[in-house]
């Protein structure tokens, strides 16, 4: 797909994605923090690829601001707040850091498939290789810039927990795990690891949906618009890949299972 093509698509995504949540949420609460978000994933984003030099975008996207993109700051805030809204309807009672937490993980297991997708498709490159192309450290760089970001006691917080902690967790987790191991091509360690957090994620939503628990539309609906974008971005680039349709499928499959058609009638008053 041309990368004109996938910037062009990536906006009308982020348009109607906003659109959509902004008929479950008040607009002007979601405009607050979508905006928080955009101007700390920026932040983050420009950071990490000044100070560790691990990766870098390909010359031909458009609209840079310190050699960031600037639809990916434009982005990535959806998939936080959409995390956010998973575990809103999985988990309701959850609250402070084990809310933070699941958010994180909810965003690293969603980055984990664009991730992928885009290094194959060409729109950004690692310094060294990993799991299908990416490090691990890299894949979870997104989940701890959103468990920062939803620790936030306010929007305007948000521009500096967010990338504060992102960098934090960074360098703790490289330094202390990393650095030292699941380095280089992964091949089957990487899908190991990945299976373990599919089936987790699995576990998650079965137990969930035993409590009438789900995602009703409002929350999958924004969520299935990004989706498509990846799959179409994946069946231009790669559509034999194996392996890469072995990610997206176990990446599917617990959101699959967690899925409402509709929402649950609330209960008659007797």
């Amino acid at each position: 797909m041309p990368i004109a093509l996938f910037e062009a698509l990536s906006v009308g995504v982020v348009v109607a994605t906003l659109a959509l949540m902004a008929r479950a949420r008040p607009p002007r609460a979601l405009a607050a923090e979508y905006v928080a978000l955009a101007a700390a994933a920026w932040l983050g984003e420009a950071s990490c690829v000044a100070g560790y030099g691990f990766y870098g975008y390909a010359p031909s996207w458009h609209l840079r601001l310190a050699g960031v993109p600037m639809l990916v700051p434009l982005i990535w805030p959806l998939v936080v707040l959409s995390a956010q809204e998973v575990v809103r309807a999985l988990a309701p009672e959850v609250t402070g850091v084990k809310r933070a937490a699941l958010v994180g993980a909810v965003v690293a297991f969603d980055a984990s498939l664009v991730e992928v997708v885009a290094v194959r498709a060409g729109l950004w490159s690692w310094s060294e290789p990993g799991h299908l192309g990416v490090p691990l450290v890299g894949i979870l760089g997104w989940g701890y810039f959103a468990f920062g970001a939803t620790l936030a006691p306010r929007p305007a917080w948000i521009v500096v927990t967010g990338p504060a902690l992102a960098h934090l967790a960074i360098l703790g987790s490289w330094w202390a795990f990393f650095r030292w191991t699941l380095r280089g091509e992964l091949a089957s360690a990487g899908f190991a690891v990945l299976g373990v957090v599919a089936l987790a994620a699995l576990a998650w939503a079965v137990a969930a949906k035993r409590r009438g628990r789900g995602l009703v539309p409002a929350v999958w609906l924004p969520r299935v618009l990004a989706a498509l974008l990846f799959v179409a971005l994946l069946v231009t680039t790669d559509p034999t890949s194996a392996p890469l349709w072995a990610h997206t499928a176990l990446v599917a499959v617990p959101y699959l299972a967690a899925t409402l058609l509709r929402a649950p009638r609330a209960p008659r008053n007797t």
